[in-house]
This record gives structure tokens, sequence and C-alpha cells, in this order.
């Protein structure tokens, strides 16, 4: 983790599964966990070593490495310490070889995996289309493609987190290139980008920063075999030690991870009654939202309700 502190304004969201119901833009000094290595090791949540300055309500550590499940709230002295996402952070050990790596999964699950990449090149005519891109030449022709697909992907119309349209992290991308420092991976349809995925490096670690597919193609499962593809060709560089999934969970993290470390992303306020007031509420939906996905998954509608809400919002 990273010792400096840096001011950032931070989306503190109100969410209903998919749904934003409402967000708040906090001022905060943050700091972040970026890489996984043999070298993390967890620690007891540190005591801000900074003073907050004019304008800042408080603080923020990311994916924190735990060393055991935290409770949501805590007071300490004159803080409070609001944890509301703990998750174990997937990665993938790249100091294997490809044949290795995939020997973990179940011959089932080879197969069907395989089944659809098969499946996927009869629908483009036999021919599998499929790159990747590190140069900056290269990453500049993955970003304009990449950007179709993100335009029309969930990730972006509805979770706001699609591929970054903005000058700033252009520049940025087109730097990381110049030193070898990202990797871009696409799947065509023919000549049509249908799902991309970015990942800059750092300390020898992909990060998986962003994943976007055109929803139109979700039967084909198109995230699924970009996967692979990409997974193939990152352990035939033999460059990297991890690929790193960083933040949040997902039942594809946990298949394709080889292993995980507990993190939490660790909100720290001075104490007031305001706060309160806003990490109360906030928890709130966290747990009607919880309770919710549980009730919907009980009776076999989770899955039904994800894919209206986001094929709806990707048109």
């Amino acid at each position: 983790m990273e010792d400096k502190w840096v001011t950032s304004q931070v989306p503190f969201k109100y969410m209903l599964s998919d749904f934003v119901l409402l967000a708040y833009n906090l001022t905060l000094k943050v700091q972040v966990f970026k890489v996984i290595s043999e070298f993390n090791s967890a620690k007891p949540i540190p005591k801000p070593n900074i003073k907050l300055s004019e304008g800042e309500q408080g603080y923020l550590i990311r994916s924190i490495p735990l060393a055991s499940p935290q409770p949501v709230f805590n007071v300490k002295e004159q803080y409070i310490y609001y944890v509301p996402q703990q998750f174990n952070r997937c990665y993938i050990d790249l100091q294997q070889t490809f044949d290795e790596y995939i020997s973990k999964f179940s011959s089932k699950t080879r197969s069907t995996i395989r089944r659809k990449i098969k499946k996927f090149s009869a629908k483009c005519d036999g021919n599998l289309h499929w790159r990747s891109y590190r140069s900056v030449s290269e990453i500049k022709e993955f970003y304009r493609e990449a950007r179709k697909v993100s335009s029309k992907s969930y990730q972006e119309t509805l979770l706001d987190s699609g591929l970054p349209n903005d000058s700033k992290f252009i520049q940025l991308m087109e730097s990381l290139s110049e030193k070898d420092q990202v990797r871009g991976y696409l799947l065509f349809d023919n000549d049509c980008p249908v799902a991309y995925m970015y990942c800059p490096i750092e300390d020898n670690v992909l990060l998986y920063q962003f994943l976007g597919y055109d929803y139109e193609y979700n039967k084909w499962s198109v995230g699924t075999i970009l996967h692979w593809l990409a997974f193939e060709d990152i352990f035939n560089e033999k460059k990297f030690k991890y690929f790193d999934f960083t933040e949040g969970q997902s039942e594809h993290k946990r298949l394709y991870s080889t292993g995980s470390i507990l993190c939490g992303n660790v909100y720290i306020f001075p104490k007031n009654i305001g706060v309160w007031m806003l990490i109360y509420s906030h928890h709130g939906i966290n747990v009607l939202s919880e309770r919710l996905g549980l009730l919907f998954e009980r009776f076999g509608l989770k899955a039904k309700l994800k894919k209206i809400i986001r094929f709806s919002s990707s048109k």
C-alpha cells in the first residue's frame, strides 16, 4: 500500500443492486493498496497520520489487506471507521505455464469454454479474430475500437465504469504504452469489436482495470472467450508475476483466480452526527440490497432481473 495520501473526489454511491439511487462526491484523503504481491501482509487498520485540510471530509483506504473480517462500524478516539466493503481480492499466479494453470479447472469447465469458443468461431465464419495491443500505435487503435464497445456496454451505461472518454486518460494510456506498461485485448465479430479488456502494468503485475462487452453478444459469452484467449497470451509472454483482479467479487473472478487476499475499503471520518447519518443510511441501503438479492435468488429471479436491467440499459 502507498504511504502517500492523495486528495480526491470520491463518489459515495447509494446502490440498490445495479441501480444508483443517490450519489455524493466526498472530498477525501485517499491511500490505495495497488498491487498484489508475495510481500502483502495484513496489518491493523492504521490511524490517520496526517490532518485534514480545509474542505476535506475524511479519509479512505482502498483495498487494505485485512487479517480477519472487520466490523462495519467502529469508533476509535475521535474517528468513526466505516467498512462497507470487504472482499476477497482475487489474483492469478502467472509463474507457471498456461497448461498448468488450466489444469485447475474441471474437465467440464474446460470443455464448456472451448465449446463456447468453437461456437463463436463458427458464427464468425470459422475465423476467430482477436488481438492484443501494447505499442503506442497499437494502443491508440485499441482505444478507438474499445470505445465503440464501451459506449454500448452496461458497464458504461449502467455502472458508469466504462473505458474513460477523456484526454487525461488517453495521455496516461499512451504514456504507459511508451514504457511497455499496458496491455489491451479485443475480440471481434469479423471486423466489429464486441469485447475489450484493458490492463495497466505495475511491478510486473497486470491490473484488471476495465472490461466491457456489447450486450447484444451476451448469448455468445464474448467476455468469457476474451478472458480465456487473453490469459493464454499473458501466460505465453512469461513476463508477469500476477494478474490482479483488483477490487470486488464476482463469479468470473473466483472462477479464473488461483488465490485471493481478504481486503476492505475503509472510510475514516471525524466523529459527528452528520457522519453517523451518512453512513447509517448508506449501510441500510446496502443491507436492503443484499436481502433483496438473496430473496430474488431464492426464487430463481436474480439472474433474470440482472439480464433485464443490463440489456435495457445498454440499448
